[in-house]
């Protein structure tokens, strides 16, 4: 294990975040508790650099702090790779970082129906992503075709993907 400890600044720079969300992060138990170091907070290097790794092989690895007065949740943030049209509606395809593929309406909100997976915040801010057809895509772990909230039609209409018939 090494005994190499990271500024803020450092930590900001390996993550790609900004100095201030290195403290919130760590406040809120995202990142690991600093210690004081000539009066300013230190990380140790080896948890930092293991999440770098583990935010690497996610997809995206950005995330956003969402919060209730003084309480915080932190999402990350899963951008839509493809448009599919059910029935007239636009609906967004993405992968997550273990692969496994989901739809959802198009609609930049938090996913907290995932199949054995933490809550996300689904990304549809891109107009710009490929439309497909559902045939199209391999087989998706999850599906859900609309929610009362939006409108669409089959809302109640929640289904795992093996038994929907493409």
């Amino acid at each position: 294990m090494s005994d190499k400890y990271l500024t803020v600044t450092e930590v900001a720079d390996l993550l790609g975040i900004r100095e201030e969300n290195v403290l919130r992060m760590a406040q809120h138990g995202v990142l690991p508790q600093p210690v004081t170091i000539d009066g300013k907070p230190h990380f140790a290097e080896e948890p930092i650099l293991c999440r770098r790794e583990e935010e690497d092989d996610a997809v995206p690895s950005a995330g956003v702090y969402l919060s209730a007065g003084e309480d915080f949740c932190y999402f990350k943030v899963v951008k839509a790779t493809h448009t599919v049209l059910y029935k007239n509606w636009p609906f967004a395809a993405f992968t997550l970082w273990d692969g496994s593929l989901h739809i959802r309406p198009w609609l930049t909100h938090v996913v907290d129906d995932l199949p054995d997976h933490e809550n996300i915040l689904l990304s549809c801010e891109d107009a710009n992503v490929p439309e497909v057809r559902l045939e199209d895509l391999p087989e998706p772990n999850s599906i859900v075709w609309g929610y009362r909230w939006v409108g669409q039609h089959d809302l109640a209409d929640v289904a795992v993907a093996p038994t929907v018939k493409h």
